[in-house]
């Protein structure tokens, strides 16, 4: 009886083992079906260096050499679906993945529209959607150290609230708002937050300017310096002869930042 019963649970335990190991193959076999091959070239380890580089501050170029990071986007990259859209963004980073002969690969990626239909990791030849993998663990490394802590609070939302009183003052006047010479600062700008500000801009009829755009007043935006949790631009309002002082310091993760805008210079600015 207990030699019987012994067996009953050792065959129990071999069905279960079955399954498991059938379970793990068909997992591995989904996986495998839904694998990108266009990024192999990343994954068969010919690829000794990866160059990223910001497609608006071409001084920052940020080097890849280590083989888990380089594996970790070998893996982001042989799961992107492909496009058939073409994005319509700005790109935000280029990526250059160099081989031990010598040869280069270049990809353009737009940073934070994983969710969108359209491809946001590209070339000449085809266009993927990759998932914010990217964005979490490889491009939020880039500015660890000294981007502020939520800088899209320090920066837009002090522009806007700027912009908006300039607006409410002048309202018989077009006004503009010009960023993309805010050198200090171009590496963390990325196109889905430009295009989010463009639009809120425009909520009021203020422009996002470019190159030569005309206003009556344009507000120039320049950053003049920023630790992780301080941010300190100066705005000129040409037009209205005047300069705006912005003076943005971290305070919580909730209420995040005390905000100064004022025409006269901020005490420790």
């Amino acid at each position: 009886m207990k030699r019987s019963f012994k067996l009953k649970i050792i065959a129990i335990l071999l069905i279960f083992s079955s399954i498991m190991i059938s379970g793990c193959s068909l997992g591995n076999s989904l996986l495998d079906r839904d694998k990108n091959e266009d990024f192999e070239f990343l994954g068969n380890g010919s690829i000794v260096t990866i160059v990223i580089q910001s497609a608006r501050d071409k001084g920052f170029r940020f080097l890849v050499t280590d083989e888990d990071t380089i594996n970790e986007l070998y893996f982001s990259l042989s799961r992107a679906q492909k496009a058939e859209e073409k994005p319509v963004l700005d790109p935000d980073y280029i990526f250059e993945f160099h081989d031990d002969e010598g040869n280069i690969k270049y990809y353009y990626y737009i940073a934070g529209v994983s969710k969108l239909d359209r491809g946001n990791f590209y070339n000449d030849e085809a266009y993927y959607k990759v998932t914010d993998r990217i964005d979490n663990h490889l491009i939020s490394n880039l500015y660890s150290l000294r981007k502020p802590k939520y800088f899209e609070d320090a920066y837009y939302e002090s522009i806007i609230e700027l912009a908006y009183k300039v607006r409410d003052e002048n309202k018989d006047k077009s006004i503009g708002v010009k960023i993309e010479d805010d050198l200090e600062v171009l590496k963390y700008q990325t196109s889905r937050e430009i295009a989010d500000f463009k639009d809120v801009l425009k909520e009021k009829d203020i422009i996002l300017l470019e190159s030569n755009d005309p206003a009556d007043i344009i507000l120039e935006i320049k950053t003049v310096g920023y630790t992780t949790i301080v941010y300190k631009a100066v705005v000129d309002a040409k037009g209205l002869d005047k300069q705006y002082y912005i003076y943005s310091k971290y305070k919580n993760d909730i209420n995040k930042w005390d905000k100064i805008i004022s025409e006269d210079k901020p005490e420790n600015f």
